[in-house]
């Protein structure tokens, strides 16, 4: 598996675990939005599509929704490898709209 599919599986089962992302969010507007459901969908998303060149919009715009629904501290990278740190960075550069460190 590739560092970023892992990193994004983390993020999926954080969320799954999470009682602080539930679905009974709204939306800008007043109305009803499932924060967790489409939270889940878009990391799958980018789990699934993340190196795939044709999917690029899909996966931009999906980045955009992770990084406005969660919180800042969830998407700063652990002491992990340098690897998955190169690639993190190469998916921000390509991908901007996003909080890494």
């Amino acid at each position: 598996m590739s560092a970023l599919k892992d990193y994004f599986s983390r993020l999926i089962v954080r969320v799954e675990n999470s009682e602080e992302i539930h679905n009974g969010g709204t939306d800008a507007s007043g109305f009803y939005k499932p924060t967790r459901t489409v939270l889940l969908q878009k990391l799958n998303i980018l789990r699934d599509l993340h190196a795939k060149p044709l999917a690029r919009p899909m996966v931009k715009d999906a980045w955009k929704e992770v990084v406005s629904l969660l919180p800042p501290e969830w998407l700063v990278l652990d002491d992990e490898s340098k690897l998955e740190k190169k690639e993190r960075a190469s998916f921000e550069t390509r991908f901007r709209g996003g909080i890494l460190n």
